[in-house]
């Protein structure tokens, strides 16, 4: 499920670049819709987390734990940053 918001905040990302190079109105909703699907995205991934941590399966977190944070903070770095610089350059 995490991985299906991922892919939608991405396409959600480009459509409001496109939305803003065309000048439309809409490219903030799209921006602002792609940041909440960050947002949920890492809630996701978190309960992942958490569901292992209960099943005590460490040798999951171990294996996947150290690379999905190093992938989700670039993806998070690079996702605000592109969208902020979508809302700042469509209220102009």
């Amino acid at each position: 499920m995490w991985l299906l918001c991922i892919g939608l905040s991405v396409v959600l990302t480009i459509v409001s670049l496109v939305l803003v190079s065309k000048k439309r109105d809409k490219a903030m909703w799209a921006s602002v819709s792609s940041l909440v699907l960050v947002i949920v995205s890492l809630l996701l991934e978190y309960k992942m987390v958490l569901d292992w941590v209960n099943k005590s399966d460490w040798s999951a977190m171990l294996d996947v734990v150290p690379t999905m944070f190093f992938l989700l903070c670039i993806y998070v770095v690079v996702m605000i940053f592109v969208n902020v610089l979508i809302i700042f350059k469509s209220k102009k």
